[in-house]
């Protein structure tokens, strides 16, 4: 199933992040792609990111397709895309909150 999520203009983040060309940093895309993980996997909790790599800028207002793929119970991949362009892909390890 895949998710989305759009960075507003107006976020707090894009006022320092290259001011006049603002870009959406990574660490607030990230936090995006864990909450929808925490929406997905409601028992697991993140432990660990062991590989993110960002091939293209975000900008504000563009909205993200989220496509989560389970590797295992405690290790799933994303892919993040934007008007049909890969921008970020990884994986995430999870630890159950049982």
């Amino acid at each position: 199933m895949p998710y989305s999520f759009t960075i507003k203009a107006t976020h707090p983040s894009l006022k320092g992040h290259f001011p006049g060309n603002p870009v959406v940093p990574g660490v607030v895309i990230l936090d995006e792609i864990i909450n929808i993980v925490k929406l997905a996997k409601p028992d697991f909790i993140v432990e660990g990111i062991p590989v993110v790599k960002f091939t293209q800028p975000l900008l504000p207002e563009q909205q993200v397709t989220v496509e989560l793929e389970e590797k295992s119970a405690t290790n799933i991949s994303f892919n993040c895309t934007y008007s049909a362009t890969k921008f970020v892909t990884g994986q995430l390890t999870l630890k159950s909150q049982l």
